[in-house]
């Protein structure tokens, strides 16, 4: 009788140390979601052509020469490094209205180990966004990105977030091989359709407005799944745990699409 009630206690013990360990992750995202710090602006950008590097060296500078009225300029491209990646920015606004000057943009490519000059395409304001890869080896320029970019990248954030959803899915005391198998169609259906929507979008600030809009539908859309499906715990529960993830997913959401390659 004396073991019975220590397994009860053990286990008492073992269960008020898990909603412990909920709560302070919960306190620590929300906080970390909430709490004022620096951020980056993510409002309308002028138009601007993007020169993506992979794996640049740590000394690569790209600048761009035209010549405008018998007079030759050279700009220097704005370098951001994100992850495996160097994107180099040039705004096109300037050239709206002088796009026969386009036609004779050269990209310059500088470091320890490169130097040398690729034609811009002509048309690249045309384009208020326009993405192109540069091979350093090859020396080339090509649009858009390599075949495996968006693969990956997607992968990655999807990863990253099902992680998360099923460490909070753990903690909300849920065990069974059902609700696992739940869990993972459910969140394999919508988490792959918002982050592939995500990839596809023209560029870094539609995502964070797409993000913020398709979250709301996500979020009510597995409050109600999960509540339905669900039969380990209540469908409170259930409909607590989906919204909680989802809030603490668009907060990682938003943190990966600042820190990994679009």
């Amino acid at each position: 009788m004396g073991k019975c009630h220590t397994n009860i206690d053990n286990y008492q013990k073992g269960g008020a140390v898990k909603n412990k360990v909920l709560f302070i992750l919960v306190f620590v995202l929300l906080f970390y979601a909430f709490v004022p710090r620096p951020a980056k602006v993510k409002a309308a950008q002028p138009p601007h052509m993007t020169i993506v590097v992979i794996n640049p060296p740590s000394d690569l500078e790209l600048s761009v020469r035209y010549t405008r009225d018998s007079v030759t300029e050279t700009k220097l491209l704005t370098r951001r490094d994100i992850a495996w990646e160097a994107e180099f920015s040039f705004l096109t606004l300037d050239f709206l209205d002088e796009k026969e000057l386009c036609g004779n943009f050269i990209l310059i490519v500088e470091s320890k180990d490169y130097n040398f000059e690729v034609h811009l395409p002509g048309d690249s304001p045309d384009k208020p966004y326009p993405y192109y890869t540069l091979n350093l080896k090859s020396q080339t320029l090509f649009e858009g990105y390599p075949a495996w970019h968006a693969p990956v990248t997607i992968s990655i954030r999807i990863i990253l977030t099902l992680l998360l959803e099923a460490i909070i899915f753990f903690l909300f005391g849920y065990r069974e091989k059902r609700s696992w198998n739940i869990f993972a169609i459910v969140n394999f259906i919508t988490n792959g359709v918002l982050h592939t929507c995500i990839g596809f979008l023209s560029d870094e600030s539609s995502a964070f407005i797409f993000l913020g809009i398709i979250g709301v539908t996500v979020i009510i859309a597995e409050m109600i799944a999960f509540a339905a499906a669900l039969e380990e715990k209540s469908r409170w529960k259930a409909a607590i745990y989906a919204f909680v993830a989802n809030l603490l997913s668009l907060v990682l959401g938003s943190h990966l699409l600042n820190n990994l390659p679009f």
